[in-house]
């Protein structure tokens, strides 16, 4: 195009007496013309290219404040069951159904289920619907009359609700829909619930974001995968369940200390990890971690703790190291494993403890690398019989578990023998061994004690 467009320049002139300076700088200026030309209809034709990258909005901005709220509200415009209106929902099903002969029990058939369903949708409207469907009728066991248990529908209903309503909650803090929360996504969700909940709303504000960090960590040690927990893994967690029963007002102090979300219980591991922090610097070391059981963890399975949950690569200038500290989210890690040494979770967190040679199996050899230490710690700290076979201990130990194949301990072998908890502490705590190697002493000592 520019080409052709200089030529027709070239024959319309007329071959001037000129210099031929003039007339190069004439053309430079004619060709400066014509390119501007053509850059105009280019970008007058170009169609707009895509953005492929959309940064995410910041957590608190406005942007993601108005799209939660938005959300929210149409999450609404599914029915929310009150307590009000799950109680009218029961005299409903009391008044169209009958007792059983033992009067514990209400039970229902099809045509008084659809007559409670017309009642319903004319005081909560036609979003009541999908809760009484015949799908849903068909869900519950019925007798020789078709009859159903009201009492368990009702159940059914509350669960829903709430089920319902944790979802709503919870994706209120997804503003893109993925599906998931982040950690921080997670920690804004705890944290918004403080001013709500009066088990809370005394805590200081220097201990919020503390307080956000713990107490995340029970849901994504249970439920996370790459630092995210999907929402549908969250909505009939019990971990979830056990946050929602803070707003219960009427909890005791016992049950407030053993409710991980609690003030007490988070302020509970925080000043413990300062209290072990010797030098105060924010992290701790292995001699410092060891400390949590006044010296009854074998180092090995200190050493094996921060092998595998600890250390971390970092460049510092240009080397790299190992960062060989425990900061507070991997202590709280620990404290959550070792307080559920049965649950999957912790399984697989103490199993990559144990399984050196990372064949997805514990064998013999493991075991007696691991119970050696608990012997030389129960010779020469709690000074008990040196003649303790090593190789009876972990014969024991095998016949506890019963592997499915011979000698060899899969995490499937100690999620099934209910016995991980036992395992784990007797290989790594001698004070456990100990409790347990002598239980039934203990066990007539508490039976004496109760009968005085």
């Amino acid at each position: 195009m520019l080409l052709s467009a200089l030529n027709g320049f070239v024959k319309d002139s007329p071959e001037p007496d000129r210099e031929p300076e003039d007339i190069e700088q004439e053309v430079q200026q004619e060709f400066c013309s014509i390119l501007e030309q053509y850059e105009g209809s280019k970008r007058r034709t170009a169609p707009s290219i895509p953005s492929f990258y959309k940064p995410k909005a910041k957590a608190n901005s406005v942007g993601t404040l108005v799209k939660r709220e938005a959300k929210r509200r149409k999450e609404q415009e599914t029915l929310l069951l009150s307590e009000d209106e799950l109680r009218q929902i029961w005299y409903m099903m009391e008044e169209l159904g009958s007792y059983n002969d033992s009067g514990d029990e209400v039970r229902i058939n099809y045509d008084g289920f659809s007559q409670v369903l017309t009642r319903c949708r004319e005081c909560f409207g036609p979003q009541i619907e999908p809760y009484f469907k015949a799908p849903v009728f068909l869900k519950f066991e019925r007798d020789g009359n078709g009859c159903i248990s009201a009492n368990q529908f009702l159940n059914y209903l509350n669960l829903r609700t709430t089920m319902h309503q944790n979802r709503l909650e919870l994706s209120a803090f997804d503003p893109d829909n993925t599906g998931s929360l982040t950690t921080e996504q997670l920690e804004e969700y705890v944290k918004s619930l403080v001013p709500q909940v009066s088990a809370l709303s005394d805590m200081q504000p220097s201990f919020l974001k503390d307080y956000g960090r713990i107490a995340v960590r029970k849901l994504l040690f249970f439920h996370g995968k790459n630092g995210a927990v999907r929402i549908r893994d969250l909505v009939n967690s019990i971990v979830l369940q056990e946050l929602n029963e803070l707003k219960n007002n009427q909890l005791q102090e016992h049950q407030l200390i053993s409710n991980w979300f609690s003030f007490q219980s988070t302020q509970r591991v925080y000043k413990t990890f300062l209290a072990l922090d010797e030098d105060m610097n924010g992290l701790l070391s292995r001699t410092e971690f060891s400390a949590i059981s006044n010296g009854t963890m074998s180092p090995l399975f200190i050493s094996r703790i921060f092998e595998e949950h600890v250390m971390r690569m970092r460049v510092v200038q240009g080397r790299t190291v190992h960062r060989d500290e425990m900061d507070l989210m991997a202590f709280t890690d620990f404290v959550l494993a070792w307080d559920h040494r049965t649950h999957p979770a912790a399984i697989k967190y103490f199993f990559d403890l144990f399984d050196l040679k990372k064949q997805g199996v514990i064998t013999p050899v493991e075991l007696y690398i691991f119970f050696k230490e608990i012997h030389h710690m129960w010779v020469h700290v709690m000074h008990e019989y040196a003649d303790l076979s090593i190789y009876d201990v972990v014969d024991e130990i095998l016949d506890m578990v019963k592997p499915k194949v011979t000698a060899r301990i899969a995490p499937e072998d100690l999620a099934a023998s209910g016995m991980s908890g036992i395992f784990f502490s007797m290989l790594s705590d001698v004070k456990q061994f100990y409790d347990y190697n002598y239980r039934e002493n203990l066990m007539h000592q508490d039976d004496d004690s109760g009968s005085s």
